[in-house]
């Protein structure tokens, strides 16, 4: 006899430069192939993910903030006081631009306490 199913719901929040894996790194997570001439994001994509481990169902929604930098503030949209107790923020870093590596994780953590 198996208990009753729990389900969770989480939130993913992938920020980070452009082109720095992101939209790779979301079609990874929902098991999607990888495209290598997928379309730059250009604002605020959302996607939405079932997963089934044991007795346990979980729900993720994944929000990606396309267009690096210039887009920062869209982020009070999806990181709200309400949701951030059940999200998971993602910062990728562009490693083709090793150097920008740090100021790009510190810039991308900065955003994220303000909106917090």
């Amino acid at each position: 006899m198996t208990g009753p199913q729990v389900v969770t719901e989480k939130t993913i929040l992938f920020v980070g430069e452009k082109r720095s894996g992101k939209t790779s790194l979301i079609a990874k997570f929902l098991g999607d192939p990888v495209k290598e001439d997928t379309a730059e994001t250009t604002a605020l994509d959302f996607k939405f993910g079932k997963r089934q481990l044991d007795d346990k169902s979980q729900k993720v929604s994944m929000f990606e903030l396309g267009g690096g930098r210039s887009l920062a503030e869209m982020l009070s949209v999806c990181l709200t006081p309400r949701s951030i107790s059940s999200t998971i923020v993602c910062i990728t870093v562009d490693l083709s631009r090793p150097g920008n590596a740090v100021d790009s994780a510190l810039f991308w953590l900065n955003v994220v306490r303000e909106k917090t």
